[in-house]
């Protein structure tokens, strides 16, 4: 088993507030600058999709641009992010910013321990086949978080050593993703994952949908 998750967290410090929309801008922005380099973006050079849990994901917090990197994207966000003086939010140039870079280290695993967390964004476990069971009421919404978070364990080299438990509250939330209507959900549940702060799970965690905090 895998201990000492390294993440580093940056956050880009503005006077004023930004949407879940930037979300997918700022990824935008360095996924150009560093075309060669998936990692920031998930693709390969010919514009497919490379499968597999992101190690760099970007998110709006409290209406802050945050940058997650996780295992080698921590290494990218502290080493690379931070030179930058300037972000270009598709044709919006934003510099004058100060930075914020936190870097830590979590044992990201399942104990025996319950844990409480809320979705601080909304939360995407809905594909177009299991849409219709969810539409049918026979969709479990916590049999999908325990699926997407034991997903997202192998994604990051860790082995599930005890059965994952979720039990939770959620709310339906309709958003529109890539010019889509999409069916997502928020609320909050425990677990027996400690889950690291801002880490995403679902669909397009990578552009910060399903973004977990802890609650109380």
């Amino acid at each position: 088993m895998i201990k000492g998750l390294l993440i580093s967290i940056l956050e880009f410090g503005f006077e004023r507030k930004f949407t879940k929309r930037h979300a997918e801008k700022l990824r935008g922005f360095f996924a150009n600058l560093y075309k060669d380099n998936d990692l920031f973006h998930n693709h390969q050079q010919d514009g497919r999709v490379i499968y597999r849990y992101p190690l760099i994901q970007y998110k709006i917090i409290n209406g802050k641009l945050v940058i997650i990197g996780l295992k080698e994207g921590a290494d990218l966000v502290r080493n690379e992010f931070i030179k930058h003086e300037s972000i270009n939010l598709d044709g919006e140039i934003l510099s004058n910013f100060e930075i914020s870079l936190k870097i830590v280290q979590v044992n990201m695993q399942v104990e025996d321990s319950l844990y409480s967390y809320q979705f601080n964004s909304i939360w995407l476990p809905l594909n177009d086949k299991n849409y219709r069971i969810y539409k049918q009421g026979k969709f479990d919404l916590n049999k999908a978080l325990q699926n997407n978070l034991l997903s997202d364990l192998k994604g990051l080299g860790i082995t599930a050593e005890k059965r994952i438990m979720v039990k939770g509250n959620f709310r339906e939330k309709k958003v529109m993703v890539d010019n889509k209507q999409m069916t997502g959900f928020v609320g909050d549940f425990v677990c027996n994952v400690k889950i690291p702060e801002f880490a995403g799970t679902g669909k397009r965690k990578s552009i910060g949908f399903g973004t977990i905090v802890g609650k109380g």
